[in-house]
């Protein structure tokens, strides 16, 4: 029969692994330690373009020129000529924009609006019950001067809804009464 290797002593008790989720908590905290330059570039970059706005339809984007590693001052030169020929070929093809017509921020949609509208139709219902749930109980509510003394309970003047006193139980005349008779138990 062969033994489980997983709840076995250690061969060499002086040379045990390090757990796996301690090995990753390490991991984590030198990562914390040494930001990675490339991982922040990459942020930067998206945190630019995102401070640029939306760019109108059928806008020719700007070219950015950096040196490459390894470029010659004479290639690089070439290619930022050769990127701005290519940029004033654009231009002069584009279709003639006319960002005055052209709608500044997009209409929201109809659905959206309606679920605005219901939205805020419904906070509106929800602060006017609680308005008529806080007047409702200040109406109910006694305020009572400091020092006054009670001797009794309050009296119940108003009289309850529906029919008049009630009836006693077993006094009913219910339909099958009389075909019984007097047989009842009373």
């Amino acid at each position: 029969r062969k033994e489980k290797k997983d709840n076995m002593k250690p061969k060499h008790p002086d040379e045990q692994e390090i757990p796996f989720r301690l090995r990753e908590l390490m991991r984590s905290r030198e990562a914390l330690k040494r930001p990675d330059p490339g991982k922040r570039r990459v942020a930067e970059e998206k945190q630019q373009q995102k401070s640029k706005g939306p760019k109108a339809p059928g806008a020719i984007p700007v070219p950015k020129f950096r040196r490459g590693k390894g470029e010659s001052e004479r290639s690089y030169i070439c290619r930022m000529e050769q990127e701005v020929q290519h940029m004033l070929f654009l231009t002069e093809n584009q279709l003639q924009r006319e960002p005055e017509k052209e709608e500044t921020a997009p209409e929201k949609s109809k659905r959206k609006k309606e679920f605005q509208k219901r939205k805020l139709e419904k906070a509106r219902k929800k602060r006017e019950e609680k308005k008529e749930d806080m007047l409702e109980k200040s109406l109910f509510q006694d305020t009572v001067p400091f020092g006054e003394v009670v001797t009794q309970p309050p009296t119940i003047t108003s009289r309850p809804r529906g029919r008049g006193p009630a009836e006693q139980a077993g006094r009913k005349q219910l339909l099958l009464t009389p075909r019984l008779g007097q047989s009842q138990a009373s």
